[in-house]
């Protein structure tokens, strides 16, 4: 192979692996409490102008009782469905206005409510999800038509296959 084509192979080679050494790099991460007992995770990683917020709580489906099942599920639909201060989706629309994305999730051990967002409009989150923690709503009629949307996912994610049921407590 000619000297030229040898250090044309290896630029292009240097070229694409450069990106991968640089995104594996370990990024630096501190681990401290609030003094409500928060703990809080912050990972920087400075690549692009946005943040990932993510709050998780140690409710899931194994802190259920036989019979309670779906409740940590029910919950965590509950919580955007107003606050003492915002009704049912403010919540989200005001973060959807923000260009934000934002979902939750359930499972075993936990539930998580995460948005990202511009950097620039993380007060935004934070206070969002202080208030609805400090003063969220619990109207049964909603709470009703929530479970009724709890088993219609159930019924699509678990009951119609065999294969989900095998994996059910």
């Amino acid at each position: 192979m000619p000297l030229m084509l040898r250090r044309a192979a290896a630029l292009l080679l240097g070229t694409l692996y450069l990106p991968l050494v640089m995104a594996a790099e370990a990024q630096p991460t501190h681990e401290f409490f609030l003094d409500n007992g928060l703990k809080v995770i912050v990972r920087e990683d400075h690549r692009a102008p946005i943040v990932v917020s993510q709050l998780w709580y140690k409710v899931g489906s194994s802190y259920e009782s036989p019979g309670q099942t779906g409740l940590s599920h029910a919950l965590e639909h509950m919580m955007f469905k107003g606050s003492r201060k915002l009704g049912p989706g403010e919540a989200s629309r005001i973060l959807r206005e923000l260009g934000a994305e934002e979902n939750a999730f359930t499972s075993d051990d936990y539930t998580a409510y995460y948005q990202v967002l511009a950097r620039d409009r993380l007060a935004v989150a934070f206070e969002l999800e202080a208030d609805r923690l400090a003063s969220l709503k619990l109207p049964a009629e909603e709470f009703e038509r929530e479970i009724e949307v709890i088993m219609e996912e159930r019924r699509l994610r678990t009951d119609d296959k065999p294969s989900a049921l095998a994996f059910e407590r």
